[in-house]
Formats: structure tokens, C-alpha cells, sequence
């Protein structure tokens, strides 16, 4: 497959992904899950096979049968995010979203600095539709895909919804400081996986300081930011409740210690996601040892 986005397969993508945007939004949610399951069919049986393995970590107690279910809805959930990056553009128009705690997050943007930190569950690109319906200004960190086309959709979504995007750099934490300073959102997503492990949440290992946790305390302690943690709930093919959480603060310290800042809020983010297990994106991905920076 090539990933500079000039080969036939990046094609034949542009193509679909232009067929369902002139899908009704229903329409192509359902095409996204009959693609990515012929796909996953085809080309990627390591993708059930490593969801099944981290089920099992997660829900030691579940049956064949349950993990078999699980599985089909955490593949269905890639399917329809996949298929909905051609319509989201419409959500908000169609009254898809439902929004539960914006109003208290409303009252305090802009007026002090606030750090958004959004999960990978329902469909999490529909936060960037519901800030810009807000009147938020959104920035956002964000880890590219190598996929040439992944990249050149969720890029293009994102600045359809006026969403800055930062690199996950020094230079991009240098932005994101300068913006808190000035009460300014900045989002990041700390549930991720770098090259085939899960970064984040921890899952029962010690923290590190690796990955989006260890920069979303950096940016909270520099800025003295609250946290507001989003995540995304699918209630329909295409319909979500967009759960923005209370405000916390990092807890005062005599000495700092970025470790137990980020056990903090991993405490506050992995009960999220293992509500919802079969339906994170992450799922596939390894909980493995973190390797040591070099």
C-alpha cells in the first residue's frame, strides 16, 4: 500500500470516500462497516486477533461468545467512524449530536486556560463539529497517520471545523504553553498508541513518561489549567452524546512529581474507557511494556 497518497489504492479511496459523501449520513456509516470488516477479512486478521488478546485482559471473566460480540463491535465502530468522516460535516444541520456538561465548559473558556482532553471512543471527531457549533475555537494536537489518505481526511475535516492543528513536538507543547497563557482551549488526546502499543491509558502498568499523559501534565502544571476530559458516545448509526466532563485540577504538591501527576489522571481516564472497551479505537493495539526513551 502506498502512503505518499499517489498510489492506486489511495485512489480508489479518494474515490469511495467521494461516493459516500453523497450518501445519505445513514447510508454511508453502514458502507464504512462493510468496508473495514471485508477489509480486516482480506488483509488484517492480526486486528481480531490482537482485540480478542486485550479483551481478555479487560474482561477476563467474558464467554467466547461475549468477546466474539465485543469484537464485532469494536469493528464496527472503526467501520462507521471511517464511513462518517464523509458526512460529519452534517451532523450538527441533522441534529445528531447531544451534548451533556457544555454549558459549565462554556462559562469558563476563555476565561482561564483550559486543556480538553478527548478520548478515542464513539466517534471523537464530533467534538470538533460541536465546538465550532459552540463558538469554541479548538486546538488540537495531533500524531498523523502514516496512511496517506487517513491523513489527508482527518486533516481535512478538522480544518472544515476551524481546528488548529499543533505537532506532538517540543515546538508544538511551546505553542500550546503560549496559547494557555493566553486562556486560549488546546486539546490533546491522552488514550493513544505509538507503533503498536497502547501509551495510554496505563492498564495496571507504572506511569512513564512517554506519550500524551506525561504532555498533558507538563501543559496543565505550566498553564495551572483545568482539565476537562470529552468522550464521545455512540446512541445510533449516527447519533452521539458528546459527555463534556466536570473541571479538575492537578493536585497541589510540596515537590512536584510529574509520575503520580500522571497516575492522577490516568485515574481519571481509564475508567472512561473501560466503560466503554469494545467500542475504543485503541483496542487492537498492544498493552505492553513501555521501551525506555534512548
Amino acid at each position: 500500500m502506498s502512503d505518499d497518497g499517489r498510489g492506486l489504492d489511495c485512489w480508489l479511496r479518494r474515490g469511495l470516500f467521494r461516493l459516500m459523501r453523497m450518501l445519505p449520513s445513514e447510508w454511508a456509516s453502514d458502507l464504512g462497516v462493510h468496508v473495514v470488516k471485508a477489509n480486516v477479512r482480506a488483509n488484517r486478521p492480526d486486528i481480531p486477533k490482537n482485540a480478542r488478546a486485550n479483551l481478555r485482559i479487560h474482561r477476563p471473566d467474558a464467554t467466547e461468545a461475549e468477546l466474539d460480540a465485543m469484537i464485532e463491535a469494536f469493528l464496527e465502530t472503526v467501520g462507521r467512524t471511517m464511513g462518517e468522516y464523509a458526512v460529519i460535516h452534517r451532523f450538527v444541520q441533522e441534529g445528531r449530536l447531544e451534548t451533556h456538561g457544555l454549558e459549565a465548559f462554556q462559562a469558563i473558556a476563555g476565561k482561564e486556560p483550559i486543556l480538553a482532553m478527548g478520548l478515542h471512543t464513539g466517534n471523537w471527531e464530533t467534538f470538533s463539529a460541536a465546538f465550532q457549533m459552540a463558538g469554541i475555537q479548538l486546538t488540537s494536537f495531533y500524531f498523523p497517520p502514516v496512511d496517506a489518505f487517513e491523513r489527508e481526511v482527518a486533516l481535512k475535516i478538522r480544518e472544515h471545523f476551524g481546528a488548529i492543528m499543533l505537532s506532538p513536538d517540543p515546538a508544538g507543547v511551546r505553542t500550546a504553553m503560549k496559547l494557555m497563557r493566553e486562556n486560549r482551549i488546546v486539546a490533546i488526546f491522552p488514550d493513544e498508541a505509538r507503533f503498536g502499543v497502547t501509551m495510554g491509558p496505563l492498564f495496571g502498568r507504572p506511569p512513564h513518561e512517554q506519550g500524551n499523559l506525561s504532555i498533558a501534565t507538563r501543559l496543565a502544571r505550566h498553564a495551572r489549567a483545568r482539565i476537562v476530559i470529552c468522550h464521545s458516545e455512540r446512541i445510533g448509526k449516527c447519533r452521539f452524546r458528546l459527555v463534556f466532563g466536570e473541571p479538575i485540577t492537578l493536585p497541589e504538591r510540596a515537590a512536584p512529581d510529574r509520575l503520580a501527576d500522571i497516575a492522577f489522571l490516568n485515574s481519571h481516564v481509564e475508567p472512561i474507557i473501560a466503560r466503554n472497551i469494545p467500542r475504543w479505537y485503541v483496542l487492537d493495539d498492544a498493552i505492553g511494556p513501555i521501551a525506555p526513551k534512548n
